[in-house]
């Protein structure tokens, strides 16, 4: 059996951001935000666990796992965690 520790990125107040290769796992506590912001890659996200109110561009909606979030590039995004959550980030948009 072939085992390594998993990185983690980030680890603050909010939760944790954990490296999964080409994705990424990101427990969030309610109450907090993440995202807040744009980049110049396609993301999707994999709601697993809880809710969330999600902000895509111009749209707002509140969504419960498990759903899938499209990301384009270049667009706006946030996420309000209405309770703990778990989302799992593609980061290349497959």
């Amino acid at each position: 059996m072939l085992l390594d520790k998993i990185d983690v990125i980030k680890s603050d107040e909010r939760g944790v951001i954990l490296d999964c290769g080409k994705s990424n796992f990101i427990f969030r506590k309610k109450g907090t935000i993440s995202a807040d912001h744009t980049h110049d890659e396609h993301e999707i996200f994999h709601l697993v666990k809880g809710e969330v109110e999600a902000t895509v561009g111009e749209e707002t909606q509140i969504l419960k796992a498990p759903i899938k979030i499209d990301i384009p590039s270049n667009v706006y995004h946030k996420l309000i965690a209405l309770s703990d959550f778990e989302l799992v980030i593609d980061r290349e948009g497959e």
